[in-house]
């Protein structure tokens, strides 16, 4: 406004078009406005939980799927109830590349081509705009710059399952009781893992697991995004071969369930997934996933994803999906905007959806069944907040619409507020043709001269 203020200043020979321009300079505001309308329950999560299973393939879980070795032999199954029985299951999400270091950094970052040395804007970034605390506990397989993302994280540099000792790092300004808390299961990994064979692979995880939901428990009233990720499926694999690699996946229950209820007492997301899975030449030989023979194989590729907590839906998801869709779906999730483009998109798994009407300055009304849910007017743009998955109608400018949300829509009526627009490009019109017209004037005056 100051600057339109000064621009009339510079035209005082033009008393008469300052309404003119006044009325574009209002207008043009106008159409950057948006009314915000809350349709529905408004759910915010305090936080989420990314939990990270390294080398489990949904291959050897879900019930859709089977597992083959390179042989062709038909390979047996684990059973993880508290990863398949409740929350918003995607049925078919595959990685781009089976590798520890390099899916850990697409997965934050939502960029297939990502260089873990230099991951660019992650969903760390976008979350620390708003406010949250972010944290890792990481047994492995994570470059310095991922480090550098956390407020706070437990990390182990070698892949040892006995006889290693977490690290922790702190950012000056993280909560002296969060530092603490680190410290304090900084020194219980020894525990865990003390017991050798397939017990101390359990063990590895089961420590991961507890920390997390112990993390979860004392963050009441702090936002904040945790990345966890547990290394002994993988470990199992390679070292233990399929019967090993099985009973490490089935030791994940109970763990797992002591975590999926800490966040579901304390309003937290949990989102389960993995980095890669494991294939077998054999029943009888050791795993793989990153070498050449195993790298293309869907037992390699393809990867859980369960996402339970509020705000989201119980269902099956089906079709091909990518993990480069994980970063979207998690800001979605917590409802933080992020400027940064993504490759992906977010998963349409939430109970509730926004719908922005656009274009619409004599007001717009949302119905669903006949039933009039609300109506605003007054602007160019509406947005409609907490819409359950299903179809609405929307009217405006004596028109209707039917609209299906199945996740968040923009709905663009520009097209059909042509008598604002048709308005706005006339009275720039004349208000260019008076400016020239006066220009000329000075010229003339001044060849008379």
């Amino acid at each position: 406004m100051v600057h339109a203020l000064l621009f009339f200043s510079a035209l005082r020979p033009l008393e008469w078009a300052k309404p003119l321009i006044l009325l574009l300079i209002l207008s043009s505001a106008s159409s950057a406005n948006a009314i915000d309308v809350q349709v529905g329950q408004a759910v915010r999560p305090e936080g989420a939980v990314i939990l990270v299973v390294d080398g489990l393939g949904a291959s050897y879980v879900y019930p859709e799927h089977n597992a083959y070795a390179l042989d062709g032999t038909l390979l047996k199954k684990a059973l993880l109830f508290n990863l398949t029985g409740s929350g918003a299951r995607v049925v078919d999400l595959r990685v781009p590349v089976p590798e520890t270091t390099k899916s850990h950094s697409v997965l934050v970052t939502g960029d297939s081509d990502v260089d873990p040395q230099l991951l660019g804007p992650t969903i760390f970034d976008a979350a620390r705009k708003e406010g949250y605390l972010c944290l890792a506990v990481l047994e492995r397989g994570d470059a310095m710059p991922m480090l550098q993302e956390m407020d706070a994280v437990l990390y182990l540099e070698d892949n040892s399952i006995s006889g290693s000792e977490p690290i922790t790092g702190f950012r000056a300004g993280t909560p002296a009781g969060l530092c603490s808390l680190f410290q304090e299961w900084r020194d219980k990994f020894a525990s865990y893992t003390e017991a050798q064979g397939v017990a101390g692979y359990a063990g590895y995880n089961c420590w991961g697991l507890d920390a997390a939901a112990d993390i979860v428990e004392h963050l009441l009233g702090n936002h904040f995004l945790m990345l966890v990720n547990v290394g002994a499926v993988d470990s199992a694999g390679h070292n233990l071969g399929l019967e090993g690699y099985l009973e490490a996946v089935a030791a994940l229950d109970v763990p797992l369930g002591r975590l999926a209820e800490a966040c579901r007492k304390n309003n937290v997301l949990l989102i389960i997934t993995a980095d890669h899975g494991m294939s077998f030449q054999s029943t009888e030989d050791k795993g793989g996933h990153s070498a050449e023979k195993y790298a293309k194989r869907l037992e390699a590729l393809r990867v859980p994803l369960v996402v339970l907590g509020p705000g989201i839906d119980e269902l099956n998801l089906g079709g091909r999906w990518s993990e480069v869709d994980i970063a979207p779906t998690v800001l979605n999730a917590l409802n933080i905007s992020c400027d940064h483009p993504f490759e992906g998109q977010p998963l349409p798994i939430k109970c509730s959806y926004d719908l922005s009407v656009v274009g619409a300055p004599e007001g717009v009304a949302l119905l669903r069944d006949g039933r009039l849910l609300a109506n605003a007017s007054g602007d160019w743009q509406y947005n409609f907040k907490g819409l359950e998955r299903g179809l609405y109608s929307i009217q405006a400018g004596g028109e209707s619409r039917d609209v299906l949300m199945n996740g968040d829509l923009v709905l663009d009526l520009t097209d059909r507020a042509a008598p604002l627009g048709s308005m706005k490009k006339i009275i720039a019109v004349i208000i260019i043709m008076t400016i020239n017209l006066a220009g000329a004037a000075v010229i003339i005056r001044i060849w008379r001269r």
